[in-house]
């Protein structure tokens, strides 16, 4: 396997040398239940954190009072908002809080400081992850923009599919366990949008709409409207 696959399929921990591994050994582990926030729009970066399991959903409110997932971090991603603020001794512009429960440490600012100018590997492992998330952002900026709600939805419920279980009865192809408001705080929209939406697969076949999940009966349809532009 390559250096670059092995950088990128480990976690922001592995990609440390083994002496920083150690000093982080001494850090308290904060285990976090979901919905726990890890920081807060306007605060100042206390360090930089690195998840050891779970994951860290980034969000920020907009002017009407909605909010948009800008995207999540995981055991083998970084957080650019924590890398930015540590850099540039800035403020977080957004929120995260737990997605489920989670674990992480967070290493000290000098001692990430020292880690970033000192080694090679964990240096270009923070800045390809800076440089894909830049990415997936714009790419997020244009969806918003140019897409509809009912393709960007399809979109969001196909992503999800990770997380989906078989359906107990055999009925539908899976079941994915997430709510209309997560939905909406994803696509930057109200529930009532994406119930009506949900509503309209319901009508086509698509999917079965329920308390706390989502059924997906035609997951082929579904990707056809994905696929639009």
């Amino acid at each position: 396997m390559s250096t670059d696959a092995q950088q990128a399929g480990a976690t922001v921990l592995q990609l440390l040398p083994p002496a920083i591994r150690k000093q982080l050994e001494d850090l308290p582990v904060l285990e976090l239940p979901a919905n726990t926030p890890v920081f807060a729009a306007s605060a100042r970066c206390p360090g930089f954190p690195i998840i050891l399991s779970g994951a860290v959903r980034v969000f920020r409110y907009l002017a009407n009072g909605r909010r948009i997932e800008l995207y999540r971090v995981t055991p083998d991603e970084v957080c650019i908002l924590s890398l930015g603020c540590l850099l540039g001794d800035g403020q977080y512009p957004a929120d995260g809080v737990t997605l489920g429960p989670t674990r992480l440490v967070v290493m000290p600012p000098a001692l990430f400081n020292a880690c970033l100018a000192s080694d090679e590997h964990f240096r270009t492992a923070v800045f390809r992850s800076l440089g894909d998330r830049l990415v997936r952002t714009m790419e997020l900026v244009e969806e918003v923009a140019t897409l509809r709600l009912d393709v960007r939805l399809a979109k969001a419920l196909l992503a999800h599919g990770e997380t989906a279980v078989p359906a107990p009865d055999g009925s539908c192809v899976c079941v994915i366990p997430i709510t209309h408001q997560e939905l909406a705080d994803e696509l930057g929209t109200v529930r009532e949008m994406i119930s009506r939406v949900l509503d309209d697969f319901a009508s086509q076949g698509m999917l079965k709409p329920g308390r706390g999940r989502i059924e997906i009966c035609d997951e082929a349809k579904l990707l056809a409207l994905a696929a639009q532009r």
